[in-house]
């Protein structure tokens, strides 16, 4: 037990001195930041984009104002078609004279560049509209002249009927007062903030048992790998026990992710605490510990980071530099990032059967159930989950163990023979 600590310790110590544990401390926290506000930031940092509107269709400044309405919060600003394309004869003729205006081969008369029009033919009540746009890749314009049109032949059409397009535009404002009730608010029956706030909590702890799992993992993979290629495993080998070295790598690992959760759940409340309503704090941390969702992630925590650690671990006992461990890590890689897909929907419908199912397969166990504990699971799907993950993490830490061994004691590149064969051998 002492060597294992001890190897314990080396492993924390020596990557808690790194710099770049400090900085993975930093980067963190500013990817979830950018992730959350990069693309407001980069459309609010983008310059207008600019529509001309070429009336074939003789709708007027009907058409006009619907696209100026439409355009509100689009950030597109309406200019006049340049000559030579509102005095084309045709659309087919503005079409040809438009594309030098959108290609950049020539700007307005003011001098800012066109960046797409939108040319009209039909009639006002059975529009047809062809939009030239500088970027294939924003369909911003093309939504833009596409609900323009529909708002002006709705009115034509409304018209045609006998009805005031300006009464049902006021009757289509008019916005009912909704109140959401459910039989688990805890308050009246009314839903509140304390009442979201468990859901809340459940996505963020899933999301960083995923961010601790992989971190973990990585750093002890590349661990194992260094002191393979060094002989240090050699040493530690004749020194100590298997399952001391492994058990003393993966604590290791393990208090440099609970050092991180530390870190960034600290940062994480102090930013709410700053920069969100008072009383924000204490209504997660009642979510966090009424719903029991912290012991539900530390029970998770340790069996699904016991599991993916084991297995990295033992990858990296067989692999002498990162580029052999790439083909093996990639197809782990994959199955870590599936959990993601389903972890948003897991929060809205937790009762749907996929996800239940998908929920008692041990590598996604750990995440969809933590992210499902926000609805209140059975008891009977807590413990029998929490039995089932116990059970295959122990069988993982068996067979690791013993591929573990024959890996570090090979000098032989990875093959899947080799590795069963070392399993089956690591034990006489």
């Amino acid at each position: 037990m002492f060597r294992l600590l001890r190897i314990a310790a080396r492993e924390y110590f020596s990557y808690l001195k790194t710099p770049g544990f400090w900085l993975s401390l930093i980067i963190a926290p500013a990817i979830g930041l950018v992730s959350g506000y990069g693309p407001i930031w980069a459309e609010k940092s983008a310059p207008e984009r600019t529509l001309a509107v070429v009336d074939y269709a003789h709708a007027g400044p009907q058409l006009t104002k619907a696209i100026t309405v439409e355009a509100k919060g689009a950030r597109v600003l309406l200019v006049a078609p340049p000559p030579d394309v509102s005095g084309a004869p045709d659309a087919k003729a503005a079409g040809v004279a438009v594309q030098s205006y959108v290609s950049g081969k020539a700007a307005l008369p003011d001098g800012r560049r066109l960046d797409g029009a939108a040319i009209f033919t039909g009639s006002p009540a059975a529009l047809s509209v062809d939009v030239w746009t500088r970027d294939i890749g924003d369909g911003a314009l093309m939504r833009l002249a596409r609900d323009g049109a529909a708002s002006v032949m709705r009115a034509e059409r409304l018209k045609a009927l006998g009805i005031d397009p300006t009464k049902i535009a006021a009757a289509d404002a008019a916005q009912p007062q909704v109140k959401e009730f459910s039989p688990k608010a805890v308050s009246g029956g009314r839903v509140s903030l304390r009442d979201r706030m468990p859901t809340f909590a459940a996505f963020g702890l899933s999301f960083a048992l995923w961010m601790l799992v992989l971190t973990g993992a990585g750093i002890l993979l590349n661990s194992v790998i260094e002191e393979k290629s060094n002989r240090v495993l050699e040493v530690l080998l004749s020194s100590a026990s298997v399952p001391e070295i492994l058990g003393g790598k993966i604590l290791g690992a393990a208090a440099l992710a609970a050092t991180m959760l530390v870190v960034l759940g600290g940062a994480g409340l102090f930013a709410l605490a700053r920069f969100t309503p008072a009383g924000t704090v204490d209504q997660l941390i009642g979510a966090l510990l009424g719903h029991g969702l912290i012991l539900i992630f530390a029970a998770y925590f340790v069996l699904g980071y016991l599991m993916y650690a084991s297995i990295f671990t033992a990858i990296g006992a067989f692999c002498e530099t990162p580029r052999e461990a790439q083909t093996l890590v990639g197809p782990l890689m994959l199955m870590l990032s599936l959990p993601m897909i389903f972890l948003s929907q897991a929060l809205k419908r937790p009762d749907s059967p996929l996800l239940e199912w998908l929920g008692w397969f041990p590598p996604f166990t750990p995440f969809l159930m933590t992210a499902r504990a926000a609805s209140g699971l059975p008891w009977w799907q807590v413990v029998g989950s929490l039995l089932l993950m116990t059970a295959t993490s122990a069988t993982v830490v068996w067979i690791s163990g013993r591929a573990f061994r024959a890996g570090a004691l090979s000098n032989a590149k990875f093959d899947l023979p080799a590795f069963f064969r070392g399993i089956a051998s690591a034990g006489k």
